[in-house]
């Protein structure tokens, strides 16, 4: 039987697992979803986030804002690269992930030339506690809790916002809003550049907690896809927070059944299960259902009528 410690640790896992996995799809999962773009070159903007947080921190910038430099620092190189070669690839899922795949190679061999192989670090904050014998980092807990507010964030954004609705809608039918007026090429650079600049944050985030490199983002790019792919894009809130709840979950008790490199392979193995069942991912299902639970309603309705 479990002790409180040891069920408190696999809590504390999941809830680690949750974050980490939010925060590095936040940003791809956004510009798939809004734009059609699989972004592969989301783990360099998360080496950039990164970088530019070791560099302000230990210019004697404070974390938090060194963070947010690091996604404002991201967000601008994103609308950069958006501009100048992203904007002729959207809705082109092939086509975008060969060509983001190649400016992955490009950046990343770009700051090997300029920084070269060393590695650099930032002390994690806020040390740790302690639950019966084990130990945990309080800062893993911070990370969760900024994912939350993240995904917040962003659907306060699109929900309740001029810009949001102006988005939505030149997602929907980029022809129809130019028509009224809405500027779609605005609207495109900054979506990019906010999926870009949550990249930011989220290497800034992590650059607490590893080593930072010119291939810093190798370890994030394939479970943010993964994460993506699952979630969908029919609603990109929903589809992400339904893909990390999921792969969190087998991630954590397969880590602890087995270890952590079979806790990746089986994480590998539940994807391909979902993708068999909801070849479209969990929010295209989540969608479909609501569709069909309306129907449902009204069908009640009419046949109340009747009688």
């Amino acid at each position: 039987m479990l002790t409180f410690a040891e069920l408190f640790s696999y809590i504390y896992q999941y809830f680690d697992n949750i974050g980490f996995l939010i925060l590095a799809s936040a940003g791809l999962i956004l510009i798939f979803g809004m734009m059609g773009v699989i972004n592969m070159a989301h783990g360099e903007l998360m080496m950039i986030g990164a970088y530019i947080t070791a560099f302000t921190y230990h210019a004697g910038v404070p974390a938090p804002l060194a963070i947010l430099l690091a996604g404002i620092g991201a967000g601008i190189f994103g609308m950069i690269l958006e501009r100048l070669i992203i904007c002729h690839f959207y809705n082109k899922l092939l086509s975008s992930l060969v060509v983001t795949w190649g400016l992955s190679l490009m950046i990343s061999q770009g700051f090997l030339l300029i920084f070269g192989p060393s590695v650099l670090n930032v002390p994690t904050p806020f040390g740790g506690f302690a639950v019966g014998d084990l130990s945990f980092g309080v800062y893993r807990l911070v990370l969760f809790a900024v994912s939350l507010g993240l995904v917040a964030a962003v659907w306060a954004l699109f929900a309740f916002t001029a810009f949001g609705a102006h988005a939505r809608a030149t997602m929907e039918n980029p022809e129809m809003a130019e028509a009224l007026g809405i500027e779609t090429r605005k609207i495109y650079s900054l979506t990019f550049g906010l999926g870009a600049a949550l990249g930011g944050v989220a290497g800034g985030m992590f650059a607490l907690t590893a080593a930072i490199s010119p291939f810093f983002g190798n370890e994030y790019t394939p479970l943010a896809f993964i994460t993506v792919v699952i979630g969908g894009s029919a609603n990109i809130i929903s589809g992400l927070i339904a893909s990390a709840l999921y792969l969190a979950g087998v991630q954590t008790v397969a880590t602890n059944v087995f270890n952590q490199y079979f806790g990746y392979v089986l994480m590998m193995g539940a994807a391909f299960i979902i993708l068999l069942m909801m070849p479209r991912g969990f929010s295209e299902y989540f969608e479909r259902s609501k569709v069909r639970r309306l129907k449902w309603h009204e069908l009640a309705l009419d046949r109340a009528e009747d009688a």
